[in-house]
């Protein structure tokens, strides 16, 4: 049964971010906007300043996992399908230093990619799908994140 995308937008994301990673609730994370074209959010600088006044690495690679995590998320409750998702695996490039908010962005992948993850879900209750994460500064990208997350289903 699927329920209309309104219930999965920001509010939902937020309450499901901060009640499961406290991490988030630390460094200040806010979802900015989510849809079925793309997920997006963000962080204040302050609470994620390395030594040098730039954003630390680590809360740029926790942004992006949990901007990746949230598509997902959203994605497999917009649709009814009872499933958790876990990152499996990523790969994360820093470019250019982040001297200000931190705004993270994951775009829907392809509709092939949906429809396989989608299908292996289905079928064998569980899938993996890949997604790229952008955390820009400015008009410069600044971190690229690429990650496979796994979902199964609840048993």
């Amino acid at each position: 049964m699927s329920t209309p995308a309104a219930g999965f937008g920001t509010d939902y994301l937020q309450h499901r971010i901060v009640s499961e990673f406290a991490l988030a609730r630390h460094i200040g994370i806010v979802v900015e906007s989510a849809d079925d074209t793309a997920v997006v959010l963000r962080a204040p600088l302050a609470p994620n300043a390395n030594y040098k006044g730039t954003a630390f690495g680590g809360s740029l690679y926790s942004l992006a996992m949990l901007t990746g995590w949230a598509w997902v998320t959203r994605y497999l409750a917009e649709r009814g399908m009872l499933a958790d998702a876990v990152i499996q695996e990523s790969s994360t490039r820093f470019l250019a230093p982040v001297q200000g908010e931190l705004r993270a962005s994951a775009a829907a992948p392809s509709g092939p990619q949906i429809d396989k993850f989608r299908k292996m879900l289905q079928r064998a209750g569980r899938g993996r799908i890949r997604l790229r994460v952008d955390i820009h500064y400015d008009q410069t990208l600044a971190t690229l994140f690429e990650g496979v997350f796994a979902a199964a289903t609840r048993r």
